[in-house]
């Protein structure tokens, strides 16, 4: 099952890339522009934050959800095609539960408002998720190993449950006729993503819309929507799309009177607020007949390459990440050797250069959004960035097995390129700014 785990894993990864590509075809034969560079990198980024996080707290939970499924459930429900498909629908149960209340209650809101910040809505918009929803949402999936679904099965439903996002993420795919009525659609979740006051807070299924049809909270897409959150976000800070939304909590609950109010803009809905505190200000713009500004961040076409190229280097060092935790067992795998399986991965988390590794990623994806925003001193942090890639990156690499030495002299080398560039393109700012004034 571990096997199938990972293929189940790279069948993602594959999948989320050729529907990325397909959906780049299609929007270009339709004429149609559905991804912005900036949003998509900014998407990616999120990812790679929120997976960062993951690699450590999926490995943790396995073993919460084996300790309370050998010790705890009143059965254990024998594993089998059939009870995959049980655990399938009683996985998308609890999503869709754990999706409402992110909806409804505000501290569980300010972990997944990052997946609706996007103003587009397109295959990258699946990597924008926080890393506190991860927390949160393993809450609602505990429930679970209590009632007898052994920790593989949860984990390959989950999984699925992540792929067949890829599919409703989608503003090309038009309505799917019967599939409507019991299967999640693009058109259904389009409606999710929407900003309209009449599409607020609805159809939050993952996979089957029945739930929504069953609990009240289905609404038919009659016209596509304005995709974002009501309050707008203007950022390709992966970093700040994390908690923004907490500082707007805390600020607000340090200023309003009485522990009762406090505690209430943490528990009730995102439209509340104590009546001796407004909301804080809206961050998007509009125009001069106070209609919103789409939110974009405009680069020249080479600090455009460039950064791309950077964000691409650094997917590549995540992507090395999620392959190199420990070898692939062969043939099948029982929950016993499954456990011990685990706790290698938890060892080699563990190891000094994996945990650099990881540092270099994270602040990889700071300097991404920092230099995407366009910050004061963002050229002086992509340097430090480059030049901790050209010093840190060998020292890995020499921990690893099967890397190519060639590997290692190439990453140094596109680094030092990559340094040259980055000199070369603030020097053509600064000659700008300088003709401007």
């Amino acid at each position: 099952m571990i096997s199938v785990l990972k293929i189940m894993f790279t069948a993602g990864v594959v999948i989320a890339l050729s529907l990325l590509v397909i959906e780049l075809i299609v929007a270009k034969v339709k004429g149609k522009k559905v991804y912005t560079l900036a949003d998509s990198l900014t998407n990616l980024s999120c990812g790679m934050l929120e997976r960062s996080f993951d690699v450590f707290w999926a490995v943790m939970l396995f073993f919460v959800f084996n300790y309370i499924y050998v010790n705890w459930a009143p059965w254990q429900i024998v594993p089998g095609i059939l009870t995959w498909i049980v655990a399938l629908f009683v996985t998308d149960f609890l999503a869709y539960w754990h999706h409402r209340y992110c909806h409804e209650i505000n501290f569980l809101w300010a972990a997944h408002i990052v997946h609706h910040q996007s103003e587009e809505l397109n295959i990258s918009t699946v990597f924008r998720v926080s890393f506190f929803a991860v927390i949160t949402r393993s809450l609602f999936f505990i429930w679970m190993p209590f009632i007898g679904f052994d920790p593989l099965t949860i984990a390959s439903t989950a999984i699925t449950l992540g792929i067949y996002q890829f599919f409703t993420h989608s503003r090309l795919v038009g309505k799917l006729g019967f599939l409507e009525i019991f299967m999640t659609t693009p058109s259904h979740h389009r409606v999710h993503h929407a900003r309209n006051p009449k599409y607020l807070d609805k159809n939050y299924g993952h996979i089957f819309i029945i739930w929504d049809k069953l609990f009240g909270t289905f609404m038919e897409e009659e016209e596509e929507p304005d995709y974002g959150i009501t309050s707008g976000f203007e950022s390709s800070n992966a970093f700040k799309a994390q908690f923004v939304y907490w500082n707007n909590l805390f600020i607000r609950a340090s200023r309003t009177k009485g522990i009762k109010n406090k505690i209430s803009v943490f528990t009730k809905g995102p439209e509340f607020t104590p009546e001796d505190v407004e909301h804080l200000p809206y961050e998007y713009k509009v125009d001069e007949k106070g209609e919103r500004i789409a939110y974009k961040q405009l680069f020249s076409l080479e600090k455009s390459i460039y950064t791309l190229v950077s964000v691409v280097t650094t997917f590549g060092f995540f992507f090395l990440l999620t392959r190199i935790i420990v070898p692939k067992p062969e043939g099948e795998v029982a929950i016993s050797d499954a456990l011990s399986y685990v706790n290698q991965a938890y060892n080699f988390l563990f190891q000094d250069f994996v945990l650099i590794l990881i540092a270099l990623i994270l602040f990889s994806v700071f300097s991404h959004g920092y230099f995407m925003d366009q910050k004061k001193g963002s050229g002086v942090v992509d340097t430090i960035r480059l030049i901790a890639i050209a010093v840190i990156i060998p020292f890995v690499f020499s921990k690893m097995e099967s890397i190519s030495p060639y590997l290692t002299i190439g990453i140094i080398t596109l680094s030092l390129i990559m340094l040259a560039w980055l000199i070369r393109i603030k020097w053509i700012e600064r000659k700008l700014n300088l003709v401007k004034n």
